[in-house]
């Protein structure tokens, strides 16, 4: 079993890689026999959606833009789970922007033209983690979790602010939320639920 983490922010060493990849250790502390693996937006070309629906509206999960996408969703139809992160820019990173636009190709193909074949991602699990500066994170959570809940995955929710997942705010070493703390917990609840 593997769970991936996607890392939306343009520094690979920022809050949000450490979010992740708090995640990703905390999935393994439950269960060592997890594959874990971060996946960094930075490293990869992702161009916007086209709309051209040429391919992706006929043949699923093909796309005629030629970048890293085929490499991303790949991935994540290989993980039993995933976990998503973001800092706050306006609302996402670009890049992050972009991919959210391909990957809704996919819930048009299935809801739109009523495709009657497996979808990609149903049902798996999925954290997602936001970094600000100070400010609120709830702008970027409602957007991961339409997106999330769009792609029919399965978003894990916390029993306390902010709900949809967890938020580190500045220092995370030094944030009183502890968000690498809680960042590990949902680690080790995505882990739960991946091997039910």
């Amino acid at each position: 079993m593997k769970i991936l983490g996607i890392v939306g922010s343009m520094r690979k060493e920022g809050r949000t890689a450490q979010l992740v990849e708090a995640v990703l250790a905390g999935a393994k502390e439950e269960d060592s026999s997890l594959k874990v693996e971060a996946l960094h937006l930075a490293d990869l070309e992702v161009g916007p959606c086209t709309a051209c629906y040429d391919v992706c509206a006929k043949e699923p999960y093909k796309c005629v833009v030629k970048d890293d996408f085929q490499k991303i969703i790949r991935k994540m139809d290989d993980a039993d789970g995933l976990v998503i992160g973001s800092p706050l820019y306006f609302t996402v990173p670009a890049r992050l922007t972009a991919l959210c636009e391909r990957l809704a190709c996919l819930a048009h193909f299935h809801d739109v033209r009523k495709h009657k074949g497996p979808h990609l991602l149903e049902d798996k699990p999925c954290g997602l983690v936001v970094a600000t500066g100070g400010s609120d994170p709830t702008l970027v959570f409602l957007y991961l979790h339409r997106f999330a809940l769009s792609l029919r995955l399965s978003p894990i929710y916390l029993k306390h602010y902010p709900y949809y997942g967890v938020a580190g705010k500045g220092d995370l070493q030094e944030d009183p939320d502890r968000p690498l703390h809680q960042a590990a917990a949902l680690g080790e609840r995505l882990a739960e639920a991946v091997k039910q």
